[in-house]
């Protein structure tokens, strides 16, 4: 990351996380606690994009029109695409659902505001169609705010500014804990969905951004390296334990397996899980991985309606979702992406490669 400012591992790791998420998502749902792949996506957005920020520091400043500009190249297209078509379906289908009932989630998809209404339990009528896109609004939150951190804190201090982000994980993981081990077991919108709660793996992967980027710590980011095999297999056997009456105490194991996962492929780019993570079928999934969280969702509310929770459903979910994934990317997020980096002028930093948080890479 350092020399080349991009790291084919890293696109692997993204595909573990959509592996998680699909294997919650699936008709049969191998995995119970599928929300362990969202807290991998956080944490991998934290550390690529403050990278990404921290690099762009060295020039003197943030140019934050541009980073805006980029975020919304990259992510709009293929979003707007998915919300119009649910929205056709559902205005076609309508399932005794008014319009105004499709249109309100439809437009808190496209604001990034879904979060917010399903953290104080204002969940929409039309419940999964949109739901999903959750996550999109906690990382949106996290643009907004974290470049303004970065030029106000960071510039001045990096030190100063690593040791605000350690205390500021100090209380996201002393909240996780309390929501987790001092309540009776139970689902929570504010647990499952806050802001606050989800705070935890972005702000670790931004912490290790720092630290990697600065030099620090490097006998222990070595020691830790050598617990990444140990993660990747713990990552799908936290997804698969039923916790989903905790998802806080997911989000802490998640986010620690995560952070040692991430040093592992920085640190050992060459051992056996860099070589894993940058085979040719994970970096695949990981390039596609926004598409496919898109648009497996719409497919699998068809397919549950049509096939149920059968081995079949899984196959014509898996073949329809991978085919409108593939389209999406190759029709729609990559060439409008380069149209407004042509009209612009900018292809970005070289870091820009790996930094697209639950998204595919730019190429």
């Amino acid at each position: 990351m350092r020399d080349r400012g991009c790291h084919p591992g890293l696109d692997g790791v993204r595909g573990v996380a959509i592996l998680l998420v699909l294997g919650q998502h699936a008709m049969t749902r191998p995995f119970i606690d599928g929300f362990v792949g969202v807290t991998v996506f956080f944490c991998l957005s934290g550390f690529l994009i403050t990278t990404l920020l921290v690099r762009e520091l060295q020039t003197g400043t943030i140019d934050v029109r541009g980073f805006y500009r980029r975020r919304a190249a990259r992510l709009c297209p293929a979003l707007v695409t998915v919300v119009a078509a649910t929205t056709v379906v559902l205005l076609v289908s309508r399932g005794g659902l008014r319009t105004g009932q499709i249109l309100a989630p439809a437009g808190a998809a496209l604001t990034y505001t879904t979060s917010l209404f399903d953290w104080t339990g204002h969940v929409f009528a039309t419940k999964d169609y949109f739901n999903y896109t959750w996550s999109l609004s906690v990382e949106e939150q996290f643009y907004l705010l974290w470049p303004f951190a970065l030029l106000w804190g960071y510039r001045r201090s990096p030190r100063l500014f690593a040791a605000l982000t350690v205390s500021l994980i100090a209380v996201t993981l002393a909240l996780d804990l309390y929501l987790g081990l001092s309540r009776d077991v139970r689902f929570d919108q504010h647990e499952y969905f806050g802001t606050d709660t989800n705070a935890l793996p972005i702000l670790v992967g931004s912490l290790l951004a720092i630290v990697v980027h600065n030099h620090w710590l490097s006998r222990t980011m070595r020691y830790l390296a050598s617990g990444a095999t140990l993660a990747i297999v713990l990552l799908p056997v936290v997804a698969y334990r039923n916790d989903t009456g905790r998802p806080s105490l997911v989000i802490v194991a998640g986010t620690g397996l995560t952070l040692v996962l991430l040093i592992g492929v920085v640190m050992r780019p060459r051992s056996a899980v860099g070589s894993l993570l940058a085979s040719a079928p994970l970096r695949w999934l990981g390039e596609r991985s926004y598409s496919i969280y898109l648009w497996n969702v719409l497919v699998r509310i068809a397919i549950l309606a049509l096939l149920g929770h059968t081995v079949l459903g899984d196959i014509a979910w898996i073949a329809i979702f991978i085919v409108l994934a593939e389209a999406s990317f190759r029709y729609v997020e990559r060439p409008l992406r380069a149209r407004l980096a042509r009209r612009r002028g900018e292809s970005g930093p070289a870091v820009l490669g790996l930094v697209e948080a639950g998204a595919p890479r730019v190429t």
